[in-house]
């Protein structure tokens, strides 16, 4: 009779461990970061290539690490950033055939669009 009480117990616990479910909940790793890109009277500056820097050891020695040209609105988007402080920069002539460099930071937080605007 224990052998029988002992072997029904142990079917209930096969088949209750067997219809357990592990919910999986899926977190936002990566965020984005859209930079508007303006000259000085705030005009967009269109078909510009800004530069990505991964932190600011990057930025200081010129190192990008990744480069998007600005659409008609004088926007670019790095999509799928892990989170942190990201560096970028631009250049662009300006009415006196001066090369202008714009620059700017943006912190890239998990789940969430990080919107800047570089300028002079």
């Amino acid at each position: 009779m224990k052998l029988t009480i002992f072997y029904f117990l142990l079917l209930l616990t096969l088949v209750g461990a067997s219809g357990c479910r592990k919910e999986v909940v899926y977190v936002e790793e990566t965020g984005d970061l859209v930079v508007n890109a303006r000259d000085g009277a705030g005009t967009s500056l269109i078909g510009s290539t800004v530069y990505l820097y991964d932190d600011i050891t990057d930025f200081n020695n010129s190192v990008y690490s990744q480069t998007r040209i600005t659409n008609n609105s004088g926007q670019v988007r790095f999509d799928n950033l892990y989170p942190g402080v990201y560096y970028v920069d631009c250049d662009f002539e300006n009415n006196y055939n001066q090369i202008i460099v714009i620059f700017g930071s943006g912190s890239v937080s998990a789940g969430y669009e990080t919107t800047v605007t570089i300028r002079p």
